[in-house]
């Protein structure tokens, strides 16, 4: 495990896919989640059973339910939510992430962003209490079981979410909580692009992501929410219905021109909201080392 400051000089020479780099410099940190070297022995430990089985991982809010919260419906949908279309773009670039994480097995989501072999997820599924997420597994197109599988050989968070992990969850935390994870394997379907300071405030973003709550987290979802507060480079979005864990790591986006791009990820929530970081300069960059594999 790697702990670093990445320079703007290191950065140029490592990766021309990104857009141009800022003049100051990012502390992460990195690591082998058992990528292509274990390849087999993963494959057989994440059976359908023990994905069936595992914790639909999230970060609630202690808030109390209001005017926007949630209404079950016969149909089964919550609210606003509702069974995204898993075969369509963006949602096919989107997923089920599993891991091992304290000798317990999650569930989250993900998705491919800015890159073939780029996977975003949630910072706080893949470290918590000082423990790194091992046995990282990413199943594209996840829809009651299959997918396609892609297996992780770095991931990485900011170490400033390592210093502030355990803390309560809150708007300020979640500027914090992402992770960049390489795939060994390039996307097959495409990507989300990246968008820095990709929202503001009135607007509304599209939500995905698979909670447990909703029909045992098999599917994905979706929901629409209006940012109502941007503090700093945090997101505070309503309403929730996809609340309850499971749905962390899934992507806010946006589109414009028939491009989608991916504004930020569920952080923490609970019915009536929902925060999540505005990706920044910081995020490309952070990209752009785990691309090159953080060396």
């Amino acid at each position: 495990m790697r702990m670093r400051r990445w320079t703007w000089a290191a950065l140029v020479s490592a990766s021309a896919m990104m857009m141009p780099l800022g003049a100051g410099a990012v502390e992460f940190t990195c690591w082998n989640p058992g990528g292509a070297d274990l390849v087999a022995g993963a494959a057989e430990y994440w059976t359908p059973e023990r994905i069936a089985n595992a914790i639909p991982d999230g970060e609630m809010l202690q808030t109390p339910p209001t005017a926007w919260s949630r209404s079950d419906r016969e149909d089964g949908l919550v609210g606003d939510a509702e069974r995204a279309p898993i075969g369509e773009a963006p949602y096919k670039y989107g997923g089920k992430l599993v891991y091992t994480r304290g000798g317990h097995d999650y569930s989250a989501s993900a998705q491919f962003v800015a890159d073939a072999n780029i996977v975003i997820g949630a910072a706080h599924s893949l470290w918590k209490g000082g423990l790194a997420a091992s046995n990282i597994r990413f199943y594209q197109g996840y829809s009651n079981g299959g997918g396609t599988l892609y297996h992780m050989d770095r991931a990485a968070v900011l170490l400033r979410w390592t210093e502030i992990a355990d803390n309560p969850p809150s708007l300020a935390s979640s500027q914090f909580d992402y992770s960049v994870m390489r795939t060994t394997a390039a996307s097959a379907v495409g990507k989300y692009e990246l968008a820095i300071d990709g929202a503001h405030v009135d607007d509304d973003v599209t939500i995905t992501g698979y909670p447990g709550r909703l029909e045992g987290g098999n599917y994905m979802y979706r929901e629409t929410a209006r940012i109502t507060v941007q503090a700093g480079t945090a997101y505070d979005a309503r309403p929730h219905p996809m609340y309850g864990g499971g749905a962390s790591g899934g992507a806010w986006f946006v589109t414009a021109d028939n491009v989608h791009k991916a504004v930020s990820v569920v952080s923490n929530g609970a019915p009536d909201h929902v925060y999540g970081p505005s990706f920044t300069q910081d995020t490309a960059d952070l990209i752009a080392i785990v691309k090159n594999g953080c060396p």
